[in-house]
């Protein structure tokens, strides 16, 4: 049996969450509760560009560019950085680990909080399945992902609502 080399994991990884991350493309998907103290209604929309800053990794290719390229299956292991410190590697590993489950995070109920934060990231809303935590911020007629995270990281200190995602 072949040993597959970290990168190589990734780059596999890569390649089926960004087929994940399509399904989301093209869907509004609306977070509504009237517990919500900034906005009744908050309407997620995900796009090409923002996959490449969910992953970690670091590359010199455009987000759009990357995308593309792990989309098609096209990524080589020269395309992007994923292990040069141990640091990066750690958090690859926990990124990936959530983003190949990324086309099922809205099917159920979700925990969700309005002004998450979590150390120097910061955002208007953050989700949670309980496996892991995505944080969106602002794109001016609704919200784009940010940032995912291992596990819930909502702060339990501030409200945290249950709701069901309307996907349109």
């Amino acid at each position: 049996m072949d040993n597959i080399s970290f990168k190589e994991t990734i780059r596999n990884r890569l390649i089926e969450s960004a087929k994940k991350y399509h399904s989301h493309l093209d869907k509004k998907i609306i977070i509504s509760s009237e517990s919500f103290v900034l906005k009744q209604e908050y309407i997620i929309r995900f796009y090409e560009t923002n996959f490449l800053h969910l992953t970690g990794v670091k590359t010199f290719l455009s987000p759009l560019v990357f995308y593309k390229k792990c989309f098609d299956g096209k990524i080589s292991c020269d395309d992007f950085d994923c292990d040069s410190t141990t640091q990066l590697k750690g958090l690859v590993r926990l990124k990936m680990s959530n983003m190949i489950n990324i086309d099922s995070f809205f099917i159920n109920e979700i925990e969700v909080q309005e002004d998450f934060e979590k150390g120097s990231i910061k955002c208007l809303l953050g989700a949670s399945d309980n496996k892991c935590t995505i944080g969106f911020v602002d794109a001016k007629y609704c919200l784009r992902p940010k940032t995912i995270l291992d596990k819930n990281h909502l702060d339990k200190e501030k409200p945290i609502i249950k709701v069901v995602p309307i996907i349109k």
